[in-house]
């Protein structure tokens, strides 16, 4: 009997960063016996929804790509949207991965049957499928999060999200209104502001703004990056240099003081605050722009031209509430109707939801939004107690505010491997995370989470409606990279024997 044959057979649900690295990863470990689901009719993920002008990556290309899959000709130090996707075509087509893929097929629904010890996968269209491990890769940023406001309906222009860009609308001479000013609308904010006749921006609160320092790749850059050995070690320092601002965002005394001691470049307050006294000088302009909250607190933007196109002539921040939305345009709390021909939101995605609106049942009949109803959690981000061979990648506190996650994908994708492995040493057909386990590790979380930033009083993405922080990781990165090199055995309940055949 063939090696395949005697693999658990492994679905990913996704086609974005993180299901493109476990099916890659897989093959390089030679387990073959797995499948993508894919919503949609391509691969991608959020590099293929989001398409709206300025789209583009927050942290550095050598960075933001896979460690086993470095590219050396990359164009600039931020990757445009376009270049992201295009990269991970080409690891698409490498690897082969389209004929591992089934397009056009969304999960619905997910429940474990404890008799087989298999996952039966109910997709949208009503066809089911039997598979023994389920890895998600949905991601956080995949469902477009639209305010609601009365008389949204109503309106008579174009209107929509930024991850649902209408390239037809009409922008270019027009007046546009633009309902938040988060990371998104920050890059395309600036572009929208070039052709636009007026803008007008509604803000909530400010953001806190560092200078992104993008510029394109020279031909000695370029020359030296063909070789690995300078990639890697490139790719090392930006690792480091990304890696200190996490010290803005937790108590961490000591590596504040070495910091300041050593005069250590790279302190990330003092560069905020420079950027912000270079680039707005206007007492009025200073005064609706300043953050009132520490920074970290909400996602930090990163831009060199956010501040000046807010500055521009033909663009006005408007920071008196929404009372609704009229046949022509924003009536504000204070009465004043502001007419356009455009709206734009740039609110974000509904980030705190995981896995929504999957209907997901465990063992002992334990369904998944019972399990999270006070805010998702999980072992790590990627187990639960009572989810057997039910895998996460980029689960529940996993984002991060300050590198790279592509650096927590890979982390975790070297856990699920891990848990194969485990798996097959113990001639086992599933393993449960034991609620002991998850009960420690909640423990660590809460601690390390009471010492950082994002618990202060401000209204970010990475809280639930409750006021829980369920998106973020609370410590470096590096602490994650040692906690997943490998699957503790006592951490797990190994059931059953070994008999799986290849669907």
């Amino acid at each position: 009997m063939s090696k395949q044959a005697n693999e658990p057979h492994v679905t990913i649900i996704g086609s974005g960063v993180g299901g493109l690295c476990m099916a890659m990863q897989l093959m390089r470990h030679g387990r073959n016996n797995f499948t993508i689901l894919e919503k949609a009719d391509d691969i991608g993920g959020t590099w293929r929804d989001n398409d709206y002008p300025g789209c583009a990556c927050d942290v550095p290309s050598h960075f933001y790509s896979f460690s086993f899959e470095t590219r050396g000709n990359w164009s600039r130090v931020y990757p445009a949207r376009q270049e992201i996707h295009a990269y991970l075509e080409e690891l698409t087509e490498k690897y082969r991965l389209r004929k591992k893929t089934r397009f056009n097929s969304e999960l619905a629904g997910a429940k474990f049957d404890e008799k087989s010890q298999k996952w039966l996968l109910t997709l949208t269209n009503g066809d089911t499928l039997t598979t023994d491990i389920v890895v998600t890769a949905l991601g956080q940023l995949n469902r477009p999060k639209v305010p609601e406001i009365k008389g949204q309906d109503d309106f008579e222009g174009a209107i929509f999200h930024s991850a649902e860009w209408q390239h037809d609308a009409p922008i270019s001479g027009k007046k546009v209104a633009v309902i938040g000013n988060g990371p998104s609308a920050a890059q395309f904010i600036p572009e929208v502001a070039k052709q636009a006749k007026e803008m007008t921006v509604f803000q909530r609160s400010p953001c806190h703004v560092v200078p992104r320092n993008d510029e394109e790749y020279g031909a000695i850059a370029k020359f030296l990056f063909a070789f690995p050995a300078v990639r890697r070690a490139y790719r090392g320092l930006l690792y480091y240099a990304i890696e200190k601002n996490f010290t803005v965002f937790n108590e961490i005394k000591n590596a504040r003081l070495l910091i300041k001691l050593f005069n250590l470049p790279g302190d990330l307050t003092k560069i905020i605050a420079d950027h912000f006294d270079e680039q707005v000088t206007d007492p009025k302009m200073r005064e609706i722009l300043k953050p009132d909250y520490p920074v970290g607190c909400k996602r930090v933007v990163i831009s060199d031209d956010y501040y000046p196109a807010l500055l521009r002539e033909n663009v006005s921040v408007e920071t008196t509430g929404i009372k609704q939305i009229t046949k022509s345009g924003i009536e504000t709390q204070d009465g004043q109707v502001h007419e356009f021909d455009s709206i734009v939101y740039g609110t974000g995605f509904a980030s705190t939801e995981f896995l929504a609106p999957l209907d997901v049942e465990g063992s002992q009949g334990v369904n998944l939004n019972d399990a999270w109803k006070d805010g998702a959690e999980a072992y790590l981000g990627i187990t639960m107690p009572n989810f057997p061979n039910f895998f996460m990648l980029y689960g529940p506190n996993t984002n991060l505010g300050h590198n790279s996650i592509i650096f927590m994908i890979e982390c975790q994708v070297n856990y699920v491997l891990s848990c194969l492995d485990k798996m097959e040493a113990q001639n086992a057909t599933s393993m449960d995370l034991k609620p002991a386990a998850m009960a420690e590790f909640a423990d660590f979380l809460k601690a390390r989470m009471d010492t950082s930033v994002f618990v202060k009083e401000c209204n970010s993405w990475y809280k639930n409606e409750a006021g829980k922080v369920t998106n973020n990781w609370p410590e470096f990165t590096y602490v994650y990279q040692d906690a997943t090199q490998a699957a503790k055995e006592e951490d797990y309940d190994f059931h059953g024997t070994n008999q799986v055949a290849a669907e």
